[in-house]
């Protein structure tokens, strides 16, 4: 079995695990997601990746489209709009807009080659995280912009463009900073929440709350855990942001230590793929490991409190329907692309 299924299979077995422990009665509902998450996880292996890369820029648009349309029809929690809501499931488009992006940047840099001027993909890339900014994501959104700078950097765009592209665009959201930190407060406040954690100060009422209760359930969990049965510390968003607190309180440290080591096993064979395939399939399968792993290193240093609260969901894990079926895809393209790069290498030994 190729390591990628393997890593898979045995992260969502852990997100049952932290699910069935966070909330028993979530269990069910996300049973039904993994199963549409392998769904979407045999979708990405049957299609091959050249398609999508050959109508990138139309997948592109259509998602640009839902970002637009989620502002004036999407609903969720607290007035964001980030969510349409399809009977008990919800769609997310900035978690699609994740893996739309690799395909769409990859597709860019194979046609136009890497010291191209980059200035049309950058206000693509920037209006993506522009539209999930004001839903507001803030969090997603500087992700979206952090991958984006990454593929650039490693598909070998210039510096000095990368320089002065990123400085443009910092000039340009600049003088906006300030209103929509007024406008949507709750960034500041975690931040500021943050900073009360690093002083020692944290109270039920303030973000660091969540962060000294997902410490306590880490604590409590011991060297095996405390199972499936074990009572969980009252834990805000347990299932979901949390779940990787969740999951070591139900399988210990060792269990938290064997899902760091799944998730630096599917860094490190989607790396393998990326140095063997060549063109724009190569940053393709960088874009989509970076994509699941980077954000699994964001969800897991917040919830050890080494960053400030994001609010980004556990790669394969967590029980948010868009990203088990987004994660899910992403996996199944990188399975094709394992296969694909396998079949070019009996090729090359046959010849």
């Amino acid at each position: 079995m190729d390591p990628l299924l393997l890593s898979t299979l045995l992260l969502m077995a852990f997100g049952l695990l932290g699910v069935g422990v966070a909330e028993p009665g979530l269990l069910q509902g996300h049973l039904l997601r993994i199963g549409l998450s392998l769904v979407a996880l045999l979708l990405g292996t049957l299609l091959p990746p050249k398609l999508y890369l050959r109508h990138a820029r139309l997948l592109l648009a259509g998602t640009l489209a839902l970002l637009i349309l989620v502002l004036f029809l999407g609903d969720g929690p607290g007035g964001v709009r980030r969510w349409f809501y399809l009977g008990p499931l919800g769609l997310q488009p900035s978690e699609l807009a994740k893996v739309v992006l690799v395909f769409y940047l990859a597709s860019f840099v194979g046609r136009k080659g890497n010291d191209y001027p980059i200035v049309g993909a950058a206000v693509l890339a920037a209006a993506t995280a522009g539209l999930v900014l004001v839903e507001p994501d803030f969090a997603t959104a500087l992700f979206l912009f952090t991958l984006s700078a990454l593929l650039f950097i490693f598909a070998g765009v210039p510096w000095r463009r990368l320089f002065f592209v990123g400085l443009a665009g910092l000039l340009a959201i600049l003088p906006f900073s300030g209103y929509y930190l007024a406008r949507f407060r709750y960034v500041s406040e975690r931040f500021a929440g943050f900073l009360d954690y690093l002083q020692g100060e944290a109270s039920p009422d303030r973000t660091a709350y969540q962060v000294l209760q997902a410490q306590k359930a880490l604590v409590l969990a011991g060297p095996f855990g405390q199972g499936p049965g074990g009572v969980l510390p009252h834990l805000p968003e347990a299932h979901n942001d949390m779940v990787f607190a969740s999951v070591v309180f139900a399988t210990g440290w060792l269990g938290g230590l064997v899902v760091l080591f799944l998730y630096a096993l599917l860094f490190l064979r989607g790396l393998s793929l990326a140095l063997t395939l060549k063109g724009p399939e190569s940053l393709v399968a960088l874009g989509l490991t970076l994509y699941l792993t980077l954000q699994a290193a964001l969800n897991i240093g917040v919830t050890v409190g080494f960053l400030p609260v994001t609010g980004v969901p556990l790669p394969l894990v967590s029980y948010g329907g868009s990203s088990l079926l987004v994660s899910g895809f992403a996996v199944g393209v990188l399975l094709r692309l394992a296969r694909e790069a396998k079949r070019k290498e009996v090729q090359a030994w046959s010849s």
